[in-house]
């Protein structure tokens, strides 16, 4: 049986193709214990079976493209098991075969502690929808370990278009996106992050874990401020990059991806989608502007974006491109992509109740998105039960992990000014109270 392929299983395709990234999500599940070997792999095999999208192996013949069925003999290589770390991360760090499929694959480390590897091809879903799947993987494997003969009694193989956000929106709506918001799609950045263009470049996923202790105060303090918690972080991900770049109040953008099922009445797990958009974020950072100063920009910035038709501009041009020109529109798109050189994402919170194997608790969990190829850059941000990760996956040097390294450092240190500047004020103020 074939499916036809969506618009953004064409562009995740062609970001391959074109040398931004490898197309495929990443997550790392870490636990306090071992997980049952046996039951993970039975889980798998049931959680591909339950969303039949993940079986299927993508066609591109003369500019036809479309999913087909696989057969279940087929799936070999869709679950491993290692005993070391090294080959846990190759694992981490390898991609699906769209054309050959499955288009997920797991990995299970055997260890003290074990930890769980899942790689699934971005063609097939964002960083929203591979965190459904995760939640859904976890519990088909806690309803096994309870009951060994258990079958899911449903199937999630829903709508996987995007004509549901833009019909949400009305015709004046619509046409304002397209007028009045036409930078907030994927272009070239202004500037590039600096790494070094290297034959022996290979794929990494660069960490940083913020104490969750940090994260917790980060928390409060935005609260206090009536911010978010994105706009911190990405407001010290403006502050360590103006000053790594030299920019000297000079503006430059920071596109970040969106969640577009913001728009939708039902936000239930129907299908495996992509459905993220993106928002160009353009501020300058002044030389000895403080931290709180930054922030309001950021934060002013973000407010007239939500009160507009957030990341909609880019779902429209493409269904006009697509809708116009059929048969042109991949070579189209092609040819115009601007992938930024610079950018951002946040996966947000990694849900602790929602991922729950039993028996098994989780100590960690990281989602991030696609291995950037050079020169682009990206870092992403998810957090675990009060555990934020920054992720930076790149295929590079070894030079360009120490750069990273110390970008990581900086952004820390841009939080922990942030914390140390509403400490000093509140004890401004407690000073004040007492001498009155």
């Amino acid at each position: 049986m074939k499916v036809k392929a969506e618009i953004f299983d064409k562009l995740q395709y062609l970001y391959d193709i074109t040398g931004f990234n490898d197309h495929q999500l990443h997550g790392v599940i870490q636990f306090e214990n071992k997980v049952n070997a046996t039951v993970m792999q039975k889980a798998v095999n049931l959680l591909v079976k339950t969303i039949p999208m993940l079986s299927k192996a993508y066609k591109n013949e003369a500019g036809n493209s479309y999913w087909e069925e696989m057969e279940p003999e087929n799936w070999d290589n869709i679950f491993t098991i290692v005993f070391e770390k090294d080959d846990f991360d190759r694992f981490t760090f390898s991609k699906t075969d769209a054309e050959a499929g499955p288009q997920i694959k797991v990995c299970l480390m055997q260890a003290d502690r074990d930890s769980v590897s899942i790689v699934m091809n971005h063609m097939v879903c964002d960083g929203a929808g591979f965190k459904q799947c995760v939640y859904l993987l976890s519990d088909i494997y806690s309803h096994l370990i309870k009951e060994p003969d258990y079958l899911p009694d449903y199937v999630i193989d829903g709508e996987r278009g995007f004509k549901k956000i833009t019909q949400s929106v009305n015709f004046f709506s619509r046409i304002a996106a397209l007028l009045f918001e036409s930078k907030d799609n994927n272009q070239n950045s202004d500037c590039e992050f600096p790494l070094i263009k290297s034959e022996d470049a290979v794929p990494f996923i660069a960490t940083h874990e913020i104490e969750a202790s940090l994260y917790r105060e980060l928390r409060n303090i935005s609260k206090n401020d009536k911010v978010t918690i994105n706009d911190v972080i990405l407001t010290a991900y403006f502050r360590a990059l103006s000053g790594l770049l030299d920019m000297n109040g000079k503006p430059f953008n920071i596109p970040i991806m969106i969640d577009m099922r913001r728009y939708l009445a039902d936000k239930g797990f129907q299908a495996v989608t992509n459905l993220s958009s993106t928002v160009a974020i353009r501020i300058a950072v002044v030389p000895g502007e403080t931290f709180s100063q930054t922030l309001n920009k950021i934060n002013t910035e973000m407010a007239a974006k939500k009160s507009g038709n957030l990341g909609l501009n880019t779902f429209l041009k493409l269904d006009l491109l697509f809708k116009f020109f059929p048969k042109r529109s991949d070579q189209l798109l092609k040819n115009s992509l601007n992938n930024p050189k610079i950018c951002m994402t946040n996966l947000g919170i990694v849900d602790s109740k929602q991922l729950y194997f039993e028996k098994s608790p989780v100590s960690n969990a990281i989602v991030c998105g696609s291995i950037k190829y050079h020169p682009h850059f990206q870092m992403s941000a998810s957090t675990f039960s009060d555990k934020m990760t920054f992720c930076v996956n790149l295929y590079g040097s070894q030079s360009d992990r120490e750069t990273i390294s110390k970008f990581f450092a900086l952004i820390e240190e841009e939080l922990i000014g942030y914390i140390s500047t509403h400490a000093a004020e509140r004890n401004d103020a407690k000073n004040t109270k007492t001498s009155e």
